[in-house]
């Protein structure tokens, strides 16, 4: 038998997968971060970490082939500095390509449509025939809107607007205060300042406490963010000519399980397209490794 190697590398864990050729998972392996824009060497550390716990096991032998999906690979060199550094440890070809092109061949395998992926960052991407495109992806200083990130941004935007306009603070910024131990809110610079992208997404689970408790403006925070995903998915459609009907597939915390976001989404999205089925799926990322291999060359 000959088997593959999946390896899903995003921003807060990176897990490899052995696969056979019906998506059959063998073998599971789990290290840190794999985003080369978090840290090079540590991200490096544990793609290579994972993929060599993966050619250990005891099916290590008959893998042929290694795709990996890595977040932010498209920035600067990180494509080829990445494969420079894999290609030392093993001796088996080797596919990279973005994480969320991954993420889409494990729902979609090699049809066409649109996968929006929206956690600690967002993005889109989708396929028609032989065109792909991406929406978003642009990371948190640039865009990222809809994310988790961006919602605990627009929160902690709201309670500075609070200070400033001499309002009372609102249950929400209130709730904020209690989880960061602050009672104002020029302490928040001193948290915002000195916090990954991940501890400021975080905070977005205290606005979901917040919209469960019948906050509106928690709500608003996230039908906006439900908002902007939509208005993403709708210019990856236009881009790529997509029509109807079409499928759409979520993926990440606020698509999946968050239904303020998620019914916004699809709410928004209802009222440009006429027939779209929104498909989610609890396939692991890695497993898009089969479809993807028969898109993709290795380097």
């Amino acid at each position: 038998m000959s088997y593959i190697i999946g390896i899903d590398a995003g921003g807060t864990k990176t897990k490899g997968l052995i696969l056979t050729d019906n998506k059959e998972i063998l073998f599971e392996a789990d290290a840190g971060y794999g985003n080369p824009n978090i840290d090079f060497e540590g991200a490096i550390a544990n793609i290579s970490e994972v993929l060599s716990i993966c050619l250990s096991s005891p099916f290590g032998s008959q893998c042929h082939l290694v795709v990996v999906g890595v977040a932010g690979i498209e920035a600067g060199n990180n494509r080829e500095r990445i494969h420079q550094s894999l290609k030392q440890a093993v001796n088996i070809p080797i596919i990279l390509i973005n994480d969320a092109v991954l993420a889409y061949h494990s729902i979609f395998e090699l049809g066409d449509g649109v996968l929006t992926i929206a956690g600690t960052g967002s993005i889109s991407y989708g396929r028609n025939e032989d065109a792909e495109k991406y929406a978003g992806g642009w990371g948190h200083l640039l865009g990222d809107e809809g994310s988790s990130y961006d919602v605990a941004i627009q929160a902690c935007k709201q309670m500075i607007k609070e200070k400033e306009f001499g309002d009372h603070y609102s249950p929400l910024s209130l709730a904020f205060f209690k989880e960061l131990n602050i009672h104002d809110a020029e302490q928040l610079k001193g948290f915002i300042y000195r916090a990954t992208k991940g501890e400021i997404a975080s905070l977005s689970y205290i606005v979901f406490l917040q919209a469960e408790e019948g906050n509106k403006e928690a709500k608003d925070i996230f039908e906006r963010a439900g908002i902007d995903l939509a208005n993403q998915t709708l210019r990856l459609i236009k881009n790529l000519k997509l029509t109807s009907p079409l499928s759409v597939g979520c993926k990440g915390s606020l698509l999946e399980k968050n239904k303020y976001v998620q019914e916004a989404f699809k709410s928004e999205l209802n009222k440009y397209v006429e027939s779209i089925n929104f498909l989610e799926s609890n396939n692991l990322p890695a497993t898009g490794a089969y479809a993807a291999a028969k898109l993709y060359k290795p380097l």
